[in-house]
């Protein structure tokens, strides 16, 4: 039997764990702080995530927080903290652990496990009663969880649970009379092609194999999941394909301005990859001119992976993209890929113990302290 976690409005909830006077206020968080990487002051933008008693009001993901205040004059809007975000994801899979190995990591805010093979097994509801009391209880976070056979099921399983309940399917005929676009997977392509064949219910679903062998690979895949015909497991660990860090901001002509954004985009992106352990064989630069379409650079490494380095190659990156100097720019990506675990990382190109500690303390500083605590000089 598997089990879906899902953390109800996570950053709001998050957020609601460090200001309990959030807790059932009409709250919500938009994407921006005050100040950003740059020290650039940015009102808050786009809602990311809203309480329930702000989505009575009419507030929705994806809705500027202008709009949202004036739906709702009261509203508190929170800037975002991925860092929080971060801490309690990781909180809730050590939580989970001590019950089991057998956990998927989905999403930032979603959790699977699998109970086969575990004492949980036979009885998968009042497990799921005590770990949404321990999540709550612990991490002071509210969640849904869904039970079900497959993690097909069981994610449907939750989003009938939403808000902060539990539900549990044991066979697909249970939620027959459910839309079909209510399925996870049936996005609105999918679900257009289905309805010209006249499959609007998961009944009509369960019964079409020779509908959904039409429609690739997917869908088919899709069919055998909702008929309990695949055997689901655990994907653990799933590799980084890449890591990027990108802003946009008020058009800039003056290349040393926009160099000196690159060096905190390096110390930025270099902090993520160097907490992951991680060693990238590409690294990509990505800027667009005022008005203009994205245009990309990128090189392929194959020597140890510095901080220095990562300056280095990226202002070579940038003096070989950027070929008119005259127009403004207003925005920047720096992504690392092709990612090698078997190589050391270091803030210096000399690898002797002594620096090797340095880079480690830096690294520590800047998780303890903030990721500004310690700057590049060639970012001032």
């Amino acid at each position: 039997m598997f089990i879906h976690i899902d953390l109800d409005a996570f950053f709001i909830s998050a957020a609601a764990t460090v200001d309990k006077s959030l807790i059932g206020k009409k709250a919500a968080v938009a994407s921006g702080n005050k100040f950003d990487i740059f020290g650039d002051y940015h009102e808050c933008g786009i809602i990311l995530s809203a309480t329930y008693e702000a989505r009575a009001m009419g507030i929705s993901c994806a809705m500027h927080s202008s709009l949202a205040k004036k739906l709702c004059p009261e509203i508190i809007i929170a800037p975002t903290d991925f860092a929080l975000y971060h801490k309690l994801s990781n909180s809730l899979y050590n939580l989970l652990l001590n019950y089991t190995n057998e956990i998927e990591k989905y999403s930032i805010d979603e959790y699977f496990i699998d109970l086969t093979g575990t004492r949980f097994n036979s009885n998968p509801l009042e497990f799921a009663n005590k770990l949404k009391f321990e999540i709550n209880n612990k991490l002071n976070l509210p969640c849904s969880i869904g039970i079900a056979p497959n993690k097909l099921l069981a994610k449907l399983a939750t989003d009938i649970a939403k808000p902060s309940k539990i539900y549990q399917i044991t066979n697909p005929k249970e939620v027959e009379n459910l839309q079909i676009c209510k399925l996870p997977g049936v996005g609105k392509s999918l679900h257009k092609s289905l309805q010209k064949y006249g499959i609007t219910t998961i009944k009509d679903a369960i019964n079409a194999k020779h509908i959904f062998d039409k429609l690739g690979k997917n869908a088919i895949n899709l069919y055998k999941s909702l008929n309990l015909l695949n055997q689901d497991k655990i994907i653990k660990n799933q590799p980084r394909k890449s890591l990027a860090i990108a802003r946009s901001f008020t058009p800039i002509k003056n290349r040393d301005d926009i160099n000196k954004r690159l060096m905190t985009l390096c110390r930025h992106l270099y902090f993520e990859v160097a907490s992951l352990a991680l060693t990238p064989s590409k690294i990509e630069l990505k800027l667009r001119y005022k008005g203009q379409t994205q245009v990309s650079i990128s090189t392929t490494i194959n020597i140890n992976f510095t901080h220095k380095f990562l300056e280095r190659i990226t202002k070579e990156l940038f003096v070989n993209l950027d070929k008119f100097k005259e127009y403004e720019i207003d925005y920047l990506s720096l992504c690392a890929a092709g990612f090698d675990k078997t190589q050391q990382l270091s803030l210096f190109d000399n690898q002797s113990p002594k620096n090797s500690k340095i880079s480690n303390a830096i690294i520590q500083i800047q998780k303890k302290y903030g990721i500004d605590a310690i700057k590049s000089l060639s970012e001032f």
